[in-house]
């Protein structure tokens, strides 16, 4: 009986901490990576590929961008009262993967998308039928529910690795905010000229598909830290909770 009791301490030590948030910094970093390299240049593709006028295509993007910022609410309700913050980032990761995968599809073959503009040959602008628009808005907040669950869990989820009880994690949980920011930086600049560079040269189906293996990628190699992780369990409606105050 007492050597069951001194065992799980033991085992409880071995969770968590900078090793555990390591998986976290990468898939943080390669997400963000994906996201904001197609963010800074939708508009291009919107314009350029699906014959949107440059009015509609900075709205398609002003709403898209909106999606993707303000459901982390909904993607964080959802972690703090059904699933835990690592199953909520792994879920909606393969919302993500999903979205990526079917732009990319629609950049690859024309007839998924319209005609494109020639003057010097006379083709008259065609705008998306409802079917390419269909695939294209479909994809696009694929992608915005997906990183929009990631951006609400993953951060604390790597958070709840440090035990803000013991001085050396209060330390430790510091650290973390700044490689967390570290990492989303590095994937940031990594995106917008790798990745663009990628998209305006190679083409969108490569710059998509590059954005559906970065995200899957990302999830796996999360996947791989499950048994390092101290999991946050889900104690209910956090608004039941306030209205119960």
């Amino acid at each position: 009986m007492s050597g069951n009791v001194e065992t799980e301490p033991k085992h409880q030590t071995r969770l968590g901490g900078t090793r555990a948030a390591m998986f976290v910094y990468v898939m943080v970093g390669l997400e963000n990576m994906a996201f904001l390299s197609m963010s800074v240049s939708l508009v291009t593709y919107f314009f350029g590929y699906m014959n949107f006028s440059l009015t509609k295509s900075a709205t398609t993007l002003t709403n898209f961008l909106g999606t993707a910022y303000l459901l982390p609410l909904f993607g964080g309700y959802i972690s703090d009262t059904y699933l835990s913050r690592f199953k909520t980032c792994i879920l909606f990761a393969s919302f993500e993967v999903v979205g990526y995968a079917l732009l990319a599809v629609q950049a690859r073959f024309q007839q998924l998308r319209p005609v494109p503009c020639n003057a010097s040959q006379g083709n008259q602008c065609e705008q998306a039928e409802n079917g390419q628009a269909a695939i294209l808005f479909t994809g696009l907040y694929l992608v915005a529910f997906g990183t929009s669950g990631i951006k609400a869990a993953l951060p604390s989820l790597g958070a709840d690795q440090f035990d803000e009880s013991d001085p050396k994690g209060v330390k430790s949980l510091a650290s973390y905010f700044n490689w967390l920011m570290f990492s989303v930086t590095t994937g940031a600049a990594f995106g917008v000229t790798f990745l663009v560079w990628i998209s305006s040269n190679q083409g969108w189906d490569w710059g998509f598909g590059v954005c559906s293996v970065a995200v899957l990628v990302s999830a796996l190699f999360l996947l791989m830290g499950k048994s390092m992780y101290r999991n946050y369990v889900p104690k209910g409606s956090p608004i039941l909770r306030i209205l119960q105050v």
